[in-house]
């Protein structure tokens, strides 16, 4: 939710993020790194200027806040630029592709010079526009690509580390990571891996972080079990069902299992020891992922799990 405030409370938003910057001890350099200038995020902080309500909301999401939780000014190009931002997802979403290419054209002319959070909305609207029509995945990855670059200038040089990444930022990386495992990109998709990991292992301390490993570990996990690397793979999961659990969420939790499962039963499969396993550890993942997903109701996936434990492990009564 986003209110017209009163000039006496116009520094509140820039307050706060100096408060939690202070409290995260990231410098400013860091925080603003591909978003804006120093000097720009020092007047934010002091107050000094009003500023474009997306690097605003970009600024707080780096630093693990959810925007509409605070007081935001929003001018009359903020207000138009969300009106605008709606309509063109809502057309995309509907598969209304003419007219949304229409609507981001204009919002291109409207938004120019505005700033990189609106060229990188450009480009991921394009990105699903060119899914949508069937194009080239390799070129929707490519846009991908140019979009993180907008604010994440340094992505194909592994340092993303470097950065403090908002929501928007980490799905649009999460995305293109997706499409190249589904184009059978390993060795690109591996790389983007190793970025991810290194940076959510340098940035710990974020809260978001604990929301998104598992999701990562997910993705992760499944592409190093393709690959073989099952010790690896072992350990993502492992970190991220301690993550879901600490953070009291549900989700993701029953691919953290299955993949799990899998990874054991290939990995004592490959010692030559599957036979003298006992098995219980890998019977007790895949009923957990059974049930999380019948709990969802994704029962392809259920009853997939169901006609493996019944046929590798001979379990007849599952329910």
């Amino acid at each position: 939710m986003y209110k017209d405030t009163e000039s006496d409370n116009k520094n509140s938003i820039g307050s706060a993020i100096q408060y939690f910057r202070d409290t995260y001890h990231i410098s400013q350099s860091k925080l603003c790194k591909g978003l804006c200038s120093v000097s720009t995020l020092s007047r934010i902080e002091a107050g000094e200027r009003d500023v474009d309500a997306f690097i605003l909301e970009t600024l707080l999401e780096r630093l693990g806040k959810i925007p509409n939780q605070y007081e935001l000014i929003v001018s009359d190009f903020d207000y138009e630029a969300y009106r605008r931002r709606t309509k063109i997802i809502k057309l995309i979403d509907n598969k209304a592709i003419n007219e949304a290419n229409k609507l981001i054209k204009d919002y291109g002319e409207f938004a120019a010079g505005k700033g990189s959070p609106h060229i990188q909305f450009i480009l991921v609207c394009q990105a699903n526009i060119n899914e949508l029509n069937g194009g080239y995945p390799e070129t929707t990855i490519d846009i991908l690509m140019e979009a993180i670059s907008c604010t994440v200038p340094d992505f194909n040089t592994n340092v993303i580390s470097d950065y403090f990444l908002s929501n928007s930022e980490f799905n649009i990386i999460l995305d293109i990571l997706h499409k190249m495992i589904s184009l059978g990109m390993a060795d690109r998709a591996s790389k983007i891996l190793d970025q991810i990991i290194n940076y959510l292992y340098w940035h710990n301390q974020m809260e978001q972080n604990t929301r998104i490993y598992p999701k990562v570990a997910v993705i992760g996990g499944s592409l190093l079990l393709d690959q073989n690397d099952l010790d690896r793979a072992l350990q993502i999961c492992n970190k991220g069902i301690e993550m879901n659990k600490s953070s009291r969420r549900i989700d993701y939790l029953g691919e953290l299992n299955l993949i799990k499962g899998q990874v054991l039963e290939k990995k004592y499969k490959a010692l030559g020891l599957w036979e003298t396993y006992d098995k219980e550890e890998c019977v007790s993942l895949y009923l957990k992922a059974y049930h999380l997903f019948s709990f969802f109701d994704d029962i392809t996936k259920a009853q997939e799990i169901r006609k493996h434990l019944q046929e590798e492990y001979k379990w007849v009564d599952i329910d």
